[in-house]
């Protein structure tokens, strides 16, 4: 059962733009990987970036599934303008700065987690990431998501404090990750500070510079699936994950309208 109060989600529009329905499949894969490996029927999930809510929803789902509806999800977000407009004018940039200060974009999330299944507890940490993290319980979380903004200077901050909270054995990973940092590559990055994505014409890609800059320094070359990315913490240092034999699950928020597309682009990859 959910804490369902509505319908149905809300992720119409701007508040479903954001979520990248493969993307999570893959999340939802992170997570019956924990479930072979993990010594508990616990699960502690940590989310940086939360917007809407589909992420979140998307962890739930995952703990129902794969342990039993036993887990925490903890959400750190500040639910406030961050993204630079100067550097990022366009439309879309504008509408979620101003559904952030308008306070809409909060009161979507938390109409959203009204369908999270009852026994995942949350808890929101309404806070910048760079003021949050510090204060979290060391080691204490089996799979940090790292989702918030994308600019190279705050994934790379987010990155480096959520080292210390993965627990050995557990995963970092984050999402927007469309093309991995290489030599040779251009440093978008170092030079527009602030920006969130851009074009390649050469690759033909639309990726994330910061995340893939930022990724790319701490981890080098990383696991990763249409944008998803993860690492395993050794008490030595991280390593790749594995994903292979995972169940094809899509999370059930996702609107119908969506599901044809999908399920072509997963037989196109041959996963279905």
């Amino acid at each position: 059962m959910s804490r369902a109060g509505q319908d149905g989600p809300n992720f119409e529009g701007l508040f479903g733009g954001t979520a990248n329905p493969i993307r999570m499949i893959y999340m939802m894969g992170a997570v019956w990987r924990l479930s072979r490996s993990l010594p508990t029927d616990n699960i502690r999930i940590l989310e940086i970036g939360s917007w809407s809510g589909a992420s979140t929803l998307t962890w739930g789902e995952a703990i129902q599934l794969y342990f039993g509806g036993h887990g925490w999800i903890t959400c750190v977000d500040a639910w406030q303008p961050f993204i630079d407009l100067e550097v990022n004018p366009n439309a879309n940039y504008r509408e979620k700065a101003a559904a952030l200060e308008s306070g809409q974009a909060y009161q979507v999330f938390q109409g959203n987690m009204r369908f999270l299944p009852d026994t995942v507890k949350l808890e929101v940490r309404r806070g910048w990431s760079r003021d949050v993290l510090p204060s979290l319980e060391a080691e204490a979380y089996d799979l940090v998501y790292i989702d918030g903004d994308h600019s190279y200077a705050a994934v790379r901050s987010d990155i480096e404090a959520c080292k210390s909270l993965v627990r050995p054995g557990g995963t970092m990973s984050g999402d927007d990750l469309e093309l991995q940092f290489q030599d040779g590559m251009p440093d978008i990055a170092a030079d527009i500070p602030g920006i969130d994505e851009y074009y390649d014409a050469e690759r033909k890609v639309r990726y994330h510079p910061g995340v893939s800059k930022a990724v790319g320094e701490a981890f080098g070359p990383v696991s990763a699936w249409f944008g998803f990315w993860a690492m395993q913490k050794r008490k030595d240092g991280w390593e790749a994950v594995d994903l292979d034999g995972m169940p094809i699950r899509i999370p059930h928020h996702i609107p119908p309208k969506t599901i044809i597309g999908l399920k072509r682009v997963l037989m196109e990859a041959g996963l279905i």
